[in-house]
């Protein structure tokens, strides 16, 4: 039985090995895939570990952020607090003494003007000039009670500033302005 088989032993060699020929193909070519796929999912666990920690460094400085600016409106808010109760003290010891029939600072009309000049903002077409007319003398509380007004609407508006500033230090090197809003 060997002996009838011997003449096709060559072509059952060749069959053989063109058979483990195209088993080791097709098992390196899965191995390849399979490398290639391994390749692909490290890549996409890095970009997602790299977003994951610029999402945790954002949420960190914007944490910080609203803790500094937390800080500020409180003692901003303090400040205020005070301001006003020494602002109504002056005030009211001021009418006591004019209902005692003391003397009362009154503050001229000029005064006025030129107050109402310096506070306007230069350029600001809406607020125009004072005419001499319109304004009147004041008593020093009262003038107190608007510079004290408006210097508190003053430090909330550099405080705002501050935290653009602070927000605008914070973003990370090559975002633009635009890129950060959106």
């Amino acid at each position: 039985m060997f002996d009838a088989i011997k003449p096709y032993l060559a072509l059952i060699k060749l069959a053989l090995l063109a058979g483990a020929l195209f088993g080791a193909y097709a098992a390196g070519s899965r191995h390849a895939e399979a490398a290639a796929a391994a390749a692909e999912l490290a890549h996409r666990n890095a970009a997602i570990s790299e977003a994951l920690q610029a999402e945790r460094q954002a949420s960190a400085r914007s944490a910080s952020l609203a803790r500094a600016d937390q800080r500020r409106q409180d003692a901003r808010q303090m400040h205020a607090i005070t301001i006003t109760q020494e602002v109504t003290r002056y005030v009211e010891n001021e009418n006591a003494r004019r209902a005692a029939g003391g003397a009362v600072v009154q503050l001229d009309a000029d005064w006025v003007r030129q107050h109402n000049a310096a506070a306007s903002v230069p350029g600001d077409i809406d607020a125009g000039s004072v005419p001499a007319a319109a304004a009147e003398p004041v008593t020093a509380g009262a003038a107190l009670e608007t510079v004290a007004a408006n210097y508190e609407q003053c430090y909330a508006w550099r405080d705002q500033v501050i935290g653009w500033q602070a927000w605008w230090a914070a973003q990370p090197p090559g975002v633009s302005s635009t890129a950060a809003v959106h």
